[in-house]
């Protein structure tokens, strides 16, 4: 299973993030004509470690969650349901049924930064940066 399946699966199963965008309104990369609130994110790096024998199978990849609502306020609370989800997260995410899920060691916060669309909507929007490390 790739991270960014695993991560929506995880995502989609969380009750209080799910309440606070009133429906499973989560999308990859781009959520064209989605109904606001939603969220969008995407893989926006993902160094691996290495050492003298190679890759260890380790990568750190930074997730964007871009968060768009018609308030401030609406936004922020959303943002804050998002990391009540994912700060400090370490355990299989994932898993599906049959499909193993993909070993997370530990998920940070990293960064957010608030964003103007600009594109007519009158949407507000925040971007929150998060590290996942996690094995490959």
């Amino acid at each position: 299973m790739r991270i960014e399946v695993a991560l929506m699966t995880y995502l989609l199963a969380q009750t209080a993030l799910i309440t606070a965008i009133g429906g499973k309104r989560i999308y990859y990369v781009r959520a064209k004509d989605a109904t606001a609130p939603y969220i969008a994110f995407q893989k926006i790096g993902a160094p691996r470690l290495h050492s003298n024998a190679g890759s260890d199978g380790i990568a750190s990849a930074r997730f964007q969650f871009s968060i768009f609502a018609s308030t401030y306020i609406t936004i922020k609370s959303i943002a804050e349901a998002l990391q009540a989800a994912l700060q400090g997260y370490s355990g299989t995410m994932g898993a599906a049924g049959e499909e193993a899920g993909v070993r997370v060691m530990l998920i940070t916060y990293d960064d957010e930064t608030d964003l103007d669309p600009g594109d007519g909507t009158g949407l507000y929007g925040v971007a929150c940066d998060y590290i996942v490390r996690h094995k490959e």
